[in-house]
C-alpha cells in the first residue's frame, strides 16, 4: 500500500509540473490610443463556456458591429486552462482578437488579425486563475497594453481602465489608477474588472474593490462575478454608475440574495435572461444599455451619461 501511495503521489507531482511547464511570455508593453468621432463598444462578462448561451450572446454582440469588446472577467471556464481557451474564447470572439505575440497555434487569424488592430480588451476573473498555471494562459493568449494584468487604453473621447480584482491586495493598482485618472484628458472615464464593489447577487459586495471612484472622477464601473445585470447608484456619488454584467453565457443567478441598504443605494436588477451591454458614444453623449436575448430590440435598462452636453 505504501508503494502504491508513493507511486500515486509521484504521478500527481509530475502532472502538476507538466501543467505548469509553460513559461510566462513577456508583455509587449503596447499602448492603444485610437482616434474616433463616435464609437460602439460591447461589455460581456462571465461568458467563457462554449455552448448555445455563449454563442447566442456573441451573435447579439456581433450584430451591433462594435468597434471593440471589453469583458468583466471569467473568460475561460472552468479553470482558465490553455486547452479550453480556443473553444471558450476564440470560437466566439476570435475575429476581435489581435494576439500577435501568442504562440502561433493560438493566434486568432480573423478580421482583427488581418487589420492588426486589437478589438478585445478583457479583465481577468477568478475562473481565469484556477488552473495549475494560474493566469499564465490568459496572459500568454491575449496581447494587451501595459503589463496586461491591469492596463489602460483610450478610444475616441473615452478612457478605459482594466483592473485585476483577483489580486490579493489592490494598493499598487489603486495608486496606478489614481495617477492615470489625474492625467486623463478624456470626457469619460470607465473602470472595469471582475469582483463587484456592491451587488445584491449571490456573491454580494467585494470590499477590497470599494475604491474612491467618485473622487477619481470615474463615470462608470463595470463588473461581473454575479451572473445578473444590475445598475447601482450610491447616495453622495451622483453621476457614477456601478453596473454589473455577468450574464454573458455561463449561468444565471438571482437578484436580491444580498440586499443593499435602500437608504444608501438605488438598485435596478435583472436576472431573467442572458445578454450584453451596448455602449454608444455619438460624439457628445454616452449611452449604456443592456439587451437580453429574449428581446434584442428594446433594452432591459438604459442610462444616458451626457457630460459633454451639460
Amino acid at each position: 500500500m505504501r508503494i502504491k501511495h508513493s507511486l500515486i503521489s509521484a504521478i500527481a507531482a509530475l502532472l502538476i509540473v507538466g501543467c505548469d511547464r509553460d513559461e510566462l511570455r513577456d508583455s509587449p508593453g503596447i499602448e492603444v490610443n485610437m482616434a474616433a468621432d463616435s464609437l460602439v463598444f460591447a461589455v460581456i462578462g462571465d461568458y467563457g463556456l462554449d455552448g448555445e448561451n455563449e454563442a447566442a450572446v456573441a451573435d447579439l454582440v456581433k450584430n451591433w458591429n462594435p468597434d471593440f469588446i471589453i469583458t468583466t472577467g471569467d473568460n475561460n471556464y472552468e479553470n482558465g486552462e490553455m486547452s479550453t481557451i480556443e473553444d471558450n474564447i476564440t470560437r466566439h470572439y476570435g475575429d476581435y482578437i489581435y494576439n500577435y505575440d501568442a504562440e502561433e497555434q493560438y493566434r486568432c487569424n480573423g478580421k482583427a488579425f488581418e487589420e492588426q488592430i486589437n478589438r478585445f480588451f478583457p479583465s481577468p476573473g477568478n475562473h481565469d486563475t484556477y488552473g495549475f498555471s494560474g493566469m499564465k494562459p490568459y496572459l500568454n493568449f491575449f496581447t494587451l497594453p501595459g503589463n496586461e494584468k491591469y492596463y489602460a487604453f483610450t478610444w475616441g473621447d473615452i478612457a478605459f481602465f482594466s483592473l485585476n480584482s483577483t489580486a490579493s491586495f489592490m494598493g499598487e493598482q489603486e495608486s496606478w489608477l489614481k495617477e492615470q485618472l489625474t492625467h486623463s484628458e478624456k470626457s469619460y472615464n470607465i473602470v472595469y474588472f471582475h469582483h463587484s464593489p456592491y451587488s445584491t447577487g449571490r456573491h454580494g459586495d467585494e470590499r477590497k474593490m470599494q475604491l474612491e471612484y467618485y473622487a477619481m472622477d470615474v463615470d462608470v464601473v463595470f463588473t461581473g462575478h454575479d451572473h445578473i445585470y444590475s445598475r447601482i447608484e450610491k447616495t453622495g456619488e451622483e453621476g457614477l454608475y456601478y453596473i454589473i454584467n455577468g450574464a454573458g453565457g455561463k449561468s444565471l443567478y438571482e437578484c436580491g440574495a444580498n440586499p443593499l441598504d435602500e437608504q444608501e443605494f438605488e438598485v435596478t436588477c435583472y436576472d431573467e435572461d442572458f445578454g450584453a451591454i451596448k455602449g454608444t458614444w455619438n460624439g457628445y453623449e454616452l449611452t449604456i444599455a443592456f439587451y437580453a436575448l429574449g428581446n434584442t430590440v428594446d433594452p432591459v435598462d438604459r442610462v444616458f451619461i451626457g457630460k459633454q452636453a451639460e
